[in-house]
């Protein structure tokens, strides 16, 4: 495996790479919201200053809470994305929970979901989330093994859903 992997936090300046990640990952995979799957090339670069003015508190929606994203790279290659919440909505805490990520679909598989989850509970540590919610629709087993092997601790289970907390 690739040694040279690292996390870039999502910048308005942001090029093609990290499109046509975004575009290769369905609009609501495995319950991972992508907006940006069906977007053309200048709404995702909107998108990107949307997305930063979020992580710093600007320009929410009502009811959102401040959102980092951040990119998986893997040598000069986007593999993954993942979010991080910094506080819960009553929406997030049963659909969401305070991380997620989504791994490209030809680089699934070679544990990248978990060295992504991995350095978003580094990140979410540095930005002070306590106890991150991870939730994970009940069909998706491979991100049920990503939580686990994250030290992901199962506090709640329904018909459609894992919900696992992750100790910091």
């Amino acid at each position: 495996m690739e040694t040279n992997i690292n996390l870039k936090q999502l910048s308005p300046e942001d090029g093609d790479d990290c499109y046509q990640l975004l575009k290769e990952i369905g609009e609501h995979e495995n319950d991972f919201t992508n907006p940006v799957h069906h977007m053309t090339f200048e709404e995702y670069k909107e998108w990107l200053i949307e997305q930063d003015q979020w992580s710093k508190g600007e320009n929410l929606p009502h009811g959102y809470v401040p959102q980092h994203c951040y990119w998986l790279y893997v040598g000069s290659v986007p593999v993954g994305f993942g979010k991080i919440r910094s506080g819960l909505t009553e929406q997030s805490r049963l659909e969401g929970g305070n991380l997620g990520y989504a791994i490209s679909p030809d680089c699934r598989g070679k544990g990248f979901g978990t060295i992504l989850l991995n350095l978003l509970i580094s990140k979410a540590k540095e930005l002070e989330i306590k106890n991150p919610l991870i939730t994970v629709k009940k069909y998706n087993y491979a991100s049920k093994r990503v939580a686990e092997h994250n030290g992901g601790i199962l506090i709640k289970e329904t018909e459609n859903w894992w919900y696992f907390e992750i100790k910091i």
